[in-house]
């Protein structure tokens, strides 16, 4: 991996951006990478990401295989509300050019009492603790919402988030179904 550097760039900011989560972030290793909500016009961003994630990263993110990233699926991870709805990126300078190496995101559920949580991290930046940064950083957004308890499924074969979860100290609960978890998760 060579070193990029870190960045910060006033974005092209829609109604509601909330600034104050925007952050320098300093992973194991010294790399920097700018922290910030994601905007609308993140769409070639998300999709550059996905595109550089191994089949195993997708399947563990998405639970399947995706061969393309829907652009449903872009207009919706890019377009929040950054309340029921938010996201949160990491950014670096990479060959002159913005690039969106991690992502956590969080979509409240239409009853209002949950959230489905998601974390995306390209494999090339794993293992530097940026996974575990971006998870943190969106259940704070959550909980600054009145969001504190999260939903979802997950790989059975999911010990990196399995052990993230647990080092991050949140309440979380795995029941067995269908071959996947459905985790219950109190922050």
């Amino acid at each position: 991996m060579t070193k990029e550097k870190a960045i910060q760039f006033p974005p092209p900011a829609p109604q509601g951006y909330p600034v104050r989560y925007e952050r320098q972030l300093a992973l194991k290793g010294g790399q920097e990478v700018f922290l910030r909500p994601i905007l609308p016009t993140d769409g070639p961003l998300i999709v550059d990401l996905f595109h550089r994630m191994s089949p195993q990263s997708i399947y563990l993110r998405f639970l399947r295989q995706l061969h393309a990233f829907p652009e449903d699926m872009v207009h919706r991870f890019t377009h929040v509300d950054y309340h029921s709805a938010a996201a949160l990126v990491a950014v670096i300078e990479e060959d002159g050019k913005n690039a969106i190496i991690g992502v956590g995101r969080y979509g409240q559920d239409p009853d209002g009492d949950t959230a489905d949580l998601g974390v995306a991290v390209r494999d090339d930046w794993q293992h530097f603790g940026l996974g575990k940064s971006l998870l943190a950083g969106i259940v704070g957004i959550a909980k600054d919402c009145g969001i504190s308890r999260f939903t979802g499924m997950m790989a059975s074969r999911n010990f990196v988030m399995m052990q993230t979860l647990r080092e991050l100290g949140y309440n979380v609960t795995y029941s067995y179904q269908q071959g996947f978890f459905h985790v219950d998760i109190r922050a």
